[in-house]
């Protein structure tokens, strides 16, 4: 109000702001020279100037012009910004008791009687209404109709903080509101728990309500402020409202209730999807059916985790009664629903094969199909993995991918499951072996003849030359078919074959028949024909480095090649080692002979000298 007034007396005088100098200690005699000498500077230059008519600029008039504006402005805020009073409990309706008022208006002014006294809300109201009409005043005086403050005006602004309380906030009209609301909750659901309600059916007025409410109750217990009243508390436990569900095991009760309610309500869409699926196993994967999915999946998880004692014996009897499985994978009906629903996708590729074999048929007149078979790409395995499938049909495992329409396919064709097992494996071994495999065997045949007119006998060891190593290992293996063949097994060596062998002069079993010792001078000379030729082969070698030498001699000028230097680096350093040992008293393939030559082209051995 006192700026209004300000603001009053500045439109009418519009005085000129003046800077004061502030009391203080007195400027230094320099100080007071310095500015002197600036104010005669200044007198000077104003007579230079040509006289004209002095005007105030337009930012001087804006500044003149929006000074009392601005007052007004602050003006307004102060009464905007003035501190909300303490609401006062709202007198009391025709309909309401006045002696139960006055009752809990006495309480209430002795529960307060320890509080600062502040000014009453009429009288705040009535100083808050005085000082707007004075802003409003001054603003009119300001001048013109077109201005108005960028602020709401007070007079717009809402008349009494207590129109936006929430609710049951000391309005009767409110408070009768909800509790009809909680009356009517309860002739629905015969209690005044909102738990008993579905969650969106409840709005959220009344939820608000029955939250207030609790907590204006421990308040009133505690004896400070709050909005319930003894006689509101009374109606409240009239209706049976629970004040404190914890304290009542209310809590418990409800959550226990609230979850028996979600398990029926998953148990009858259980029943719903055995009705049309036939089974329970329901799929967590997908949009339709998560919430079901993870509902059963948490059934089967406190199955495993704590056992048939550990759930409810009337959940578990309703469980049994519908033949719900909690351990689908255990028993194979988990697989047997993923196979059925795999069916029309794996089907479409098994059809395919199945069309090329008949196409084999056909064309070979069998279904002899070999792992090297040329032009039919992807059928042998087809074949293996068919077979494979079918042992585990025959066992009893429920993941076996195959089909009983596939076994009965297969079986009009003359399909051979077994043939490992049947008394026609060996001509079917015979059959399978392609041209390529039976040239191969006469091959070794042929160098076992000639290995036995060169040394008269057919004893090959595989340690003695690289030649004959697939010889040794081929005789190894016709020899361990022949003791297959003597125990009645199937094997690739037919009794032709035998004959062959057996007329060659092959031994089948060296370690027995006592032969194999008579060849033992025999093998000594070969040894040392071997080691001889093995000789040999050496020196040559030899030979052509120590020409290499010579040659690096004539283009050098010496005969010292050094380590670097490729091949004959490491075969001169080679050459020096075998030296030293010699003259260790060693024994090496470096002879006198050699030592002489290398030393008639200047090879030195020791690379100090």
């Amino acid at each position: 109000a006192a700026m209004a007034l300000e603001a009053l007396q500045a439109v009418g005088t519009k005085p000129t702001s003046t800077r004061r100098k502030s009391p203080g200690r007195k400027s230094s005699p320099r100080k007071a020279k310095a500015e002197a000498s600036d104010a005669a500077e200044e007198q000077a230059t104003t007579a230079r100037r040509p006289k004209r008519s002095r005007k105030p600029s337009f930012v001087a008039k804006e500044r003149k012009k929006n000074e009392p504006e601005a007052m007004v402005l602050e003006a307004v805020e102060a009464v905007e910004t003035e501190p909300a009073s303490p609401r006062l409990k709202s007198p009391p309706s025709d309909e309401q008791d006045e002696g139960a008022f006055d009752a809990d208006e006495e309480a209430t002014t002795a529960r307060r009687s320890k509080r600062a006294r502040k000014p009453s809300f009429a009288a705040k109201e009535m100083k808050m209404n005085e000082a707007a009409a004075m802003a409003l005043e001054a603003a009119d005086l300001v001048g013109t109709e077109s201005w108005t403050p960028k602020r709401k005006s007070p007079a717009v602004r809402k008349s009494s903080p207590r129109e936006a309380t929430p609710a049951i906030r000391g309005q009767v009209t409110t408070w009768e509101t909800r509790i009809t609301m909680l009356k009517t909750y309860k002739e629905l659901y015969n209690t005044c728990d909102l738990t008993h309600a579905p969650k969106e059916s409840i709005v959220p007025q009344l939820r608000n309500f029955v939250l207030e409410s609790r907590k204006q109750y421990k308040k009133f217990q505690k004896g400070k402020h709050s909005t319930l009243t003894a006689a509101r508390i009374a109606e409240l436990r009239a209706l049976g409202f629970d004040f404190c569900p914890l304290e009542s095991g209310n809590t418990k009760d409800n959550h226990d209730r609230r979850f028996q309610q979600k398990w029926d309500e998953q148990f009858k869409e259980l029943e719903a999807y055995k009705a049309e699926h036939g089974d329970c196993l329901v799929s967590c994967m997908g949009s339709e059916n998560v919430k079901l999915g993870n509902w059963v999946r948490g059934q089967r998880k406190l199955y495993n985790k704590a056992g048939r004692e550990g759930i409810n014996p009337v959940r578990l009897a309703k469980l049994d009664e519908i033949g719900f499985d909690f351990n689908p994978v255990a028993s194979g009906s988990y697989i047997v629903k993923k196979r059925a629903n795999m069916f029309p996708r794996v089907n479409a590729n098994w059809e395919k094969h199945y069309k090329n074999l008949n196409l084999y048929r056909k064309e070979h007149g069998n279904i002899i199909v070999g792992p090297n078979t040329v032009g039919w790409p992807g059928l042998y395995d087809w074949i293996h993995s068919n077979r494979k499938e079918y042992k585990k049909w025959q066992a009893g495992d429920a993941k076996a991918a195959i089909y009983d329409t596939w076994i009965a396919k297969l079986n009009e064709v003359a399909f051979d499951w077994a043939p490992m097992k049947g008394d026609g494996f060996s001509k079917m071994m015979l059959e399978r072996q392609s041209k390529h495999f039976n040239d191969l065997w006469h091959k070794h045949y042929g160098e076992l003849e000639t290995f036995k007119k060169k040394n008269g006998h057919c004893y090959v060891y595989r340690n003695r030359s690289d030649a004959n190593q697939t010889l040794a290992g081929w005789i190894h293996h016709q020899r361990k078919y022949k003791r297959k063949h003597d125990q009645g097994k199937n094997t690739p060596l037919t009794d032709e074959r035998i004959k062959l062998l057996t007329d060659i002069g092959l031994d089948w079993n060296p370690s027995l028949s006592g032969d194999m010792v008579n060849t033992t001078q025999a093998d000594r000379v070969l040894s040392d024909d071997m080691d001889n030729t093995a000789q040999a082969d050496r020196d040559k070698e030899w030979e052509a480095l120590f020409e290499q030498l010579c040659t690096f001699k004539e283009k050098n000028g010496h005969a010292n090649p050094e380590e670097a230097e490729p091949q004959l680096g490491s075969w001169a350093c080679q050459m020096r080692e075998f030296y030293s040992q010699n003259a260790s008293g060693e024994t090496t393939t470096l002879t006198d002979a050699k030592i002489a030559k290398l030393e008639s082209v200047g090879f030195r051995f020791a690379t100090g000298v």
